[in-house]
C-alpha cells in the first residue's frame, strides 16, 4: 500500500474539569479550546502569570474530548501519536481505555485499532493532570516548601524564575492519527565517528502476526554543504513485534559539525525507507545528523571540553525560551539564537527543561552548543518508585535527543544539595540511578549527576554555581580570589524595561518603585557580568573550561536575571554579556581596587602575529592620565597574560580604561572599555532579601516588603534577629563547610527527624 502522510488533528478540543482521579468520561459543560496550547493561556490570556485563579487550575484533570472521523482509505493499523502532554495522560477511545503516559516533553504513540470505529465518529478522550505537590511543614520557600514529584523542573521554581502559581497542563504539542500497512520505523539512534563511520541504531516495528520480508534503503547525503554521502540496501525479514536492527554506513572524506566559532556546523540527511517485494514503500523515516565527537577531560585540577578532539572554551548562559512552551514558535527560536550569536556565545544550558524540537534542530544549524539539565530541580521525591518513574522519563530525553551534534553533556539534576545537609536525592534516590543510566545509554557524552554546589565530586559533577555580589556576598569582585573548573551559574536579577513592567497591573502595582532605579540597577548587573566573565576566562589558562551565566532571557515581565526582558528588550548586562565573551578579547586584570595585569582571550582557530596591544586611562574630565602598548603574538585558541601593569598613579582616578588589540597591518581586532573600575558599584539595596511573595521575586528597596528569610519560617528561628538570620543564610547558600562535616550533620538531622 502506499505510504498515507499523518493525519494532523487540527482544530479546538472540548474540555471540562473532573476530580484528579476521575474516570467518568460523560459530556458536562464543556468550554472551547484550540489544539496545541497550554490551557493557562487559554482560560487566562490576560491574567496568565501570577494568582490563585491560576492554581485552581491545577487543583482538578482536565478531561479533553474530540470526534476523529477516518478518511476513505485502506490500512491495517492505527495509531495515534502525541507530540506533547503536560503532564499526565490517560486516553480513552469510544470508551475503551488505551494507555497512560507520564511527562511533558515526550511524544508518545497508541495503537488504536481494535478501538476504531472506520465507518463511524470516534470520540477520544484524554484526562490531563499536573498537580501540585503536598506542602512540605518542615520546608522553607521556595527550596523545599514541598517535595516535587514530579519529573518536571518547569514549575515550583520560585525567586524571579517561575511564579509560584504556574505549573503549566495541557495537550500543548500537536496530536497526530497514523495509519499504516503494520511496519514502521519508530527510532533511529545515530553516532558517528571522525573517520566517517555512522552507526546506527534502528528500531522497526512489524505489527503482523507473520515475519514480512522487506528491504531497507538507506541514503546520507550532504545537507548543508557539497561533501560526498553514502547508501546501501539489505534485505530483512522482520517478525512480529519490535526490533533494534544495527546498520554501519561510511561517508568518505567527511564534512565535521563544528561550534559556529571554530567552523562549519555541517550537517547530513539520513533517509531510510522500508519497501516491499513489490518495490512499494510501506515506511519511511527522515532525520539530519552531524558528525562529530564530544569528550569532556575531568581532573581534580582542570576541566576541558574536546570537540572533533579540538579543545573548545566554553561561552554559555542558561535558557527557557517561555513560561508556556506551546506559545514557543520557530520564528521567536530564530531571533533568540540570533540574540545568542549576537552576545557572542557559543553555548545555551536548558535550564531544567527539555524545549520543543525545534530548538534543537535551530541549534543545530547554528552551531550552538546545547548542555541539556534534565527535568528535576532541588528537592524531590527519594522514594525508588519515583526514582522508577525518572528513569524512564530520563530515558525518553536521551533517545530523543540523542542524535543531535548541538547536544554535548547530560546533567541529570539541578542543585540537589540546595539543602546542603539534605542528601537522600544525590546519595540515595534517584541522582545515582539516573547518573549510571545515562553513561550506559549514551557513553558518546559527558555526563554530570548534577549541576551546582558538587566541585569537590569532579569526576561525576565538578561544576559550580556562584552568585558573589548577588545572593551570597556584597560584593561582585569577592569572586576574584576563587578558581572553578566550570562555573555554570552566577548572574545578578534586574528589572525588566519600563515599558514591559507597565504591560500588567500585577506587576506594576507592586514595582512602580523602581522606576528611577531601573538604569542604576541595570549597571550593577552589567559590571557584575563583565568582571565575572572575564574572571572565568582568564583561568581559562588554569583550570577553567568555559562558563554558563544565569540567565539570558526572562520569562515573564518582572524582576528576573535575564540580560534581556521577556519582550527582548535588552538591558545593559546584555552589552557586558557581549563585549566580555567576544571571541577574541582583551581584558584588564583587577580586583576592583587596583590593576594587575592585561590579559587576551582567542577562542577562535586564528592566530595573530606581531600584534599590538594598546591602553589608555582618562580622569572623569576626560584627560589621559596614562597609556602604552606593548606588541605580543597572540596563539590560537588561548588565553595569556601580555604585560603586568605597574600604573603608578592613584587607582580612584582612574575614570576610564580603554584597551584596543591591532593587527600587525593596523586594523582594529578588537576594543573593551571599564568604566571606573577601581570603584565598582556596591550591591543595591534591600536586596537580596526583601521579597514579594505573590510574584515570587526579589523586589530591592520597597518599604513594605518581607525579608525572605522571614518567609515561612520556623518559630525557634524568629527568636535569631533578622539581620542575622538573612546573614547566616547567606553564608549557609555560599555551602562552604567541608564535605565531611556536611554529610555528618545530614546525619544527624535524619536521626532527629526520625
Amino acid at each position: 500500500m502506499t505510504i498515507i502522510p499523518p493525519i494532523l488533528l487540527t482544530g479546538e478540543w472540548q474540555v471540562h474539569p473532573v476530580d484528579l482521579n476521575s474516570t467518568d468520561l460523560s459530556p458536562a459543560n464543556n468550554i472551547t479550546v484550540p489544539d496545541s496550547a497550554h490551557l493557562q493561556t487559554v482560560l487566562y490570556p490576560d491574567r496568565p502569570y501570577w494568582g490563585e485563579h491560576l492554581r485552581a487550575i491545577n487543583q482538578t484533570a482536565w478531561l479533553y474530548q474530540r470526534t476523529i472521523t477516518l478518511p476513505e482509505t485502506n490500512y491495517r493499523r492505527a495509531r495515534l501519536r502525541f507530540e506533547g502532554v503536560d503532564y499526565f495522560a490517560a486516553v480513552w477511545l469510544n470508551g475503551q481505555p488505551i494507555g497512560e503516559h507520564e511527562g511533558h516533553f515526550a511524544p508518545f504513540t497508541f495503537d488504536i485499532t481494535s478501538a476504531l470505529r472506520p465507518d463511524a465518529p470516534n470520540t477520544l478522550s484524554v484526562r490531563v493532570s499536573s498537580p501540585w505537590d503536598a506542602p512540605n511543614p518542615g520546608g522553607s520557600y521556595p527550596v523545599n516548601h514541598v517535595i516535587r514529584g514530579l519529573v518536571k523542573g518547569h514549575y515550583e521554581h520560585g525567586e524571579g524564575v517561575i511564579p509560584p502559581a504556574v505549573n503549566p497542563l495541557g495537550i500543548w504539542r500537536p496530536v497526530h492519527l497514523l495509519l499504516d500497512d503494520g511496519l514502521s520505523i519508530d527510532h533511529v539512534r545515530v553516532r558517528t565517528a571522525l573517520d566517517g563511520q555512522v552507526e546506527l541504531r534502528l528500531t522497526l516495528t512489524n505489527a503482523a502476526e507473520s515475519p514480512t520480508e522487506t528491504h531497507l534503503h538507506l541514503n546520507i547525503s550532504p545537507e548543508n554543504h557539497d561533501g560526498a554521502g553514502s547508501r546501501d540496501t539489505c534485505p530483512i525479514v522482520l517478525p512480529p513485534g519490535t526490533h533494534h536492527i544495527d546498520h554501519t554506513l561510511h561517508v568518505p572524506d567527511p564534512h565535521l559539525w563544528w561550534p559556529w566559532d571554530h567552523g562549519q556546523p555541517n550537517l547530513y540527511r539520513l533517509d531510510l525507507t522500508l519497501n516491499d517485494s513489490a518495490g512499494e514503500s510501506t515506511a519511511q523515516h527522515t532525520q539530519t545528523f552531524g558528525i562529530r565527537t564530544v569528550r569532556l577531560e575531568r581532573t581534580p585540577q582542570k576541566f576541558t571540553y574536546f570537540i572533533n578532539e579540538r579543545p573548545v572554551f566554553l561561552r554559555g548562559s542558561s535558557y527557557i525560551p517561555a513560561l508556556y512552551l506551546a506559545q514557543v514558535t520557530t520564528d521567536l527560536l530564530q531571533k533568540d539564537l540570533e540574540q545568542v550569536r549576537a552576545a557572542n556565545l557559543n553555548l545555551l544550558r536548558l535550564h531544567i527543561h527539555v524545549s520543543p524540537p525545534e530548538l534543537y534542530d535551530l541549534c543545530d544549524r547554528a552551531g550552538i552548543l546545547l548542555w541539556q539539565d534534565f527535568e528535576l530541580n532541588w528537592v524531590q521525591e527519594h522514594t525508588p518508585a519515583f526514582e522508577a518513574r525518572a528513569l524512564r522519563i530520563q530515558r525518553d530525553m536521551i533517545d530523543l535527543l540523542g542524535s543531535h551534534p548541538s547536544v554535548i553533556t547530560w546533567a541529570c539534576h539541578n542543585e540537589p544539595t540546595m539543602i546542603y545537609t539534605y542528601r537522600h536525592n544525590l546519595e540515595q534516590h534517584p541522582d545515582p540511578a539516573l547518573y549510571a543510566d545515562a553513561l550506559r545509554a549514551d557513553p558518546t557524552r559527558p555526563v554530570f549527576i548534577c549541576s551546582g554546589q558538587m566541585e569537590e565530586d569532579w569526576q561525576r559533577a565538578g561544576d559550580i554555581h556562584s552568585y558573589y555580589g548577588s545572593i551570597w556576598t556584597k560584593r561582585y569582585t569577592d569572586m576574584y580570589s576563587h578558581r572553578f573548573r566550570l562555573n555554570t551559574e552566577f548572574g545578578f536579577e534586574a528589572p525588566a524595561a519600563l515599558s514591559t513592567l507597565r504591560q500588567y497591573p500585577d506587576v506594576w502595582e507592586r514595582l512602580q518603585h523602581l522606576e528611577p532605579f531601573i538604569e542604576e540597577l541595570w549597571s550593577y548587573q552589567a559590571e557584575l557580568v563583565q568582571f565575572q566573565v572575564e574572571h572565568l576566562r582568564r583561568q581559562r589558562s588554569l583550570c577553567s573550561g568555559g562558563y554558563v551565566h544565569f540567565w539570558f532571557v526572562d520569562l515573564v515581565p518582572q524582576v528576573g536575571l535575564g540580560v534581556l526582558d521577556s519582550n527582548r528588550v535588552p538591558k545593559q548586562g546584555f552589552e557586558a554579556l557581549r563585549r566580555a565573551s567576544q571571541p577574541l578579547h582583551v581584558a584588564l586584570q583587577h580586583d576592583g581596587r587596583k590593576p594587575y595585569a592585561l590579559w587576551i582571550f582567542n577562542d577562535l582557530m586564528q592566530p595573530h602575529p606581531n600584534a599590538r596591544l594598546r591602553w589608555e586611562v582618562r580622569a572623569s574630565d576626560d584627560q589621559l592620565i596614562l597609556d602604552g602598548e606593548q606588541a605580543v603574538d597572540v596563539p590560537a585558541n588561548s588565553a595569556h597574560k601580555v604585560v603586568d601593569t605597574r600604573w603608578s598613579f592613584p587607582s580612584h582616578q582612574a575614570a576610564r580604561v580603554e584597551l584596543s588589540l591591532i593587527s600587525h597591518d593596523g586594523h582594529l581586532l578588537t576594543r573593551n572599555t571599564y568604566q571606573h573600575p577601581f570603584r565598582p558599584t556596591p550591591r543595591p539595596r534591600g536586596y537580596p532579601w526583601k521579597f514579594d511573595p505573590y510574584l515570587g521575586i526579589k523586589v530591592f528597596n520597597r518599604p513594605d516588603a518581607p525579608s525572605l528569610a522571614d518567609h515561612n519560617v520556623h518559630s525557634l528561628l524568629r527568636l535569631i534577629p533578622l539581620t542575622w538570620r538573612e546573614a547566616l543564610a547567606e553564608f549557609g547558600m555560599r555551602q562552604q563547610l567541608p564535605l565531611w562535616l556536611v554529610t555528618r550533620l545530614a546525619r544527624v538531622g535524619d536521626w532527629l527527624l526520625s
